[in-house]
């Protein structure tokens, strides 16, 4: 096990160039300033400072969606012929943590302590001090990398419990949201809004919680008031796409025909022969 790269970079305002890739390294990400998203292995994770992110070897990353200025450092590791400093799985979860992660909390204390003395000893690799020692900095590396496997031991119950408490309360805040403005122009953006959640995560914890993203709820509830619509009134396919907050009589004719296997006045037509 030996260091590769250690490096800080800042996205300024105008950032145009990548700032991820993929190598056969384990990574040591850390968001020290500003706001992004990490996008890892086709997932997104959103990334406000301070966040510390573990990336596996092999593994495409970079950061999108960047509010600038971001400040970032990041430790590149050749595991050589040593075991995996974590598990996928735990990557994973300890990842997902970032977005709500209290660094200040007393549960958080002794990690973020190990970051800051991880910091100390890049910056005296940087500067050539006398007191630099990459084998301090591996064992640095070692320890943090064990406290938080420690941290996920140790809290995962009780973070899962809080965190799927917090997804099914604003999970029911939209769906009553859309229940009642159902007819009106919504949007992700708008729904993202009103949760003050990344649209990313949003779509996730929706669908984790309900089994369908917020937009496929929201066009089973126009489509069930379509049809409510078509039995009930005398409506034009026209209107009855407006009235249910459809923005092309196209679009609701073809959810409509993909969801009933017939057109909507076909539909309508069966039902009255019933």
């Amino acid at each position: 096990m030996r260091i590769r790269i250690f490096n800080y970079h800042t996205l300024q305002h105008g950032h145009t160039g990548k700032s991820g890739g993929i190598h056969p390294y384990f990574e040591l990400l850390h968001i020290t300033k500003g706001e992004a998203d990490l996008e890892w292995m086709g997932l997104e994770f959103a990334s406000p400072s301070p966040s510390l992110f573990l990336l596996t070897p092999n593994t495409p990353h970079r950061l999108i969606r960047p509010k600038p200025p971001v400040g970032f450092w990041y430790i590149e590791i050749d595991m050589e012929e040593d075991e995996p400093l974590v598990s996928l799985e735990q990557a994973v979860s300890w990842n997902r943590l970032q977005q709500s992660l209290d660094y200040a909390s007393a549960d958080m204390r002794t990690i973020r302590r190990m970051i800051d003395e991880l910091i100390d000893s890049m910056e005296s690799g940087k500067e050539n001090r006398a007191d630099y020692d990459e084998q301090i900095l591996l064992l640095d590396i070692r320890k943090t990398v064990r406290l938080i496997q420690n941290y996920l031991l140790s809290g995962r119950t009780a973070q899962a419990e809080e965190n799927d408490r917090s997804a099914q309360d604003f999970v029911r805040t939209l769906m009553r949201y859309m229940e009642t403005n159902y007819y009106e122009p919504v949007d992700l953006s708008l729904l993202s809004n009103r949760v003050h959640l990344n649209s990313s995560y949003l779509v996730r914890a929706f669908k984790r919680e309900t089994g369908v993203t917020p937009m496929q709820y929201l066009n089973k509830l126009r489509l069930s008031a379509a049809m409510s619509y078509l039995v009930n009134t005398s409506m034009g396919i026209e209107q009855i796409a407006e009235a249910t907050g459809f923005n092309s009589i196209h679009y609701f004719s073809r959810l409509f025909k993909r969801k009933h296997g017939v057109s909507p006045q076909m539909w309508r037509t069966m039902q009255q022969k019933r």
